[in-house]
């Protein structure tokens, strides 16, 4: 190896062995930071807190709050899903349901059928999955019946409302998740 080489080399050891050194491990700092510029603020101090990601009641409370019908308000856990999606591969993280005025009020308990369902998932993508999954079959047997789809929380969050609401309703539930 040249001489040139090698010394290249050993500079470009030592300069990242130093610049490794800087990165801490669980050493005390020597002393405090050095003051910045009056005024200055750290990045972390600027940096503004994100939103809580929503969940199935906090839409739940918000639509109730929203006064546009609401009753009988439930949070779905792993034993009462109609659905068994909640915490399952593919599925929602959160679920709640609820009365809305139009629904049939002898639908099976936390059903589409008594109004309003409000499902959460980890991503947009696996909400767009399950509101064309739902749409599809819904157009291929009509005897089912239909569903108003509304989406929150960066479309993660699906707002289920039955077709059996009336429409001027069903805009209401829009607008108030719109407005989420």
């Amino acid at each position: 190896m040249h001489t040139r080489t090698r010394t290249s080399l050993t500079a470009l050891l030592a300069a990242v062995a130093f610049g490794l050194a800087g990165c801490g491990g669980d050493e005390p700092s020597a002393g405090p930071p050095a003051p910045g510029p009056a005024g200055a603020f750290s990045a972390s101090a600027a940096a503004p807190t994100p939103a809580a990601p929503l969940d199935a009641k906090g839409v739940l409370d918000k639509l109730s709050a929203a006064d546009i019908g609401i009753t009988k308000g439930a949070v779905q856990d792993e034993d009462s899903d109609p659905n068994n999606l909640l915490g399952r591969p593919g599925g929602y993280t959160s679920r709640a349901s609820a009365d809305l005025p139009g629904g049939a009020k002898e639908g099976d308990k936390h059903s589409i059928d008594r109004g309003i369902v409000i499902e959460v998932f980890p991503t947009k993508g696996d909400a767009d999955r399950r509101s064309a999954f739902i749409q599809d079959s819904l157009k291929s047997m009509p005897i089912l019946g239909t569903e108003y789809h509304y989406r929150a929380g960066g479309g993660a969050v699906l707002v289920r409302v039955t077709g059996k609401v009336k429409p001027s309703a069903a805009k209401k539930v829009e607008q108030a998740v719109a407005d989420l």
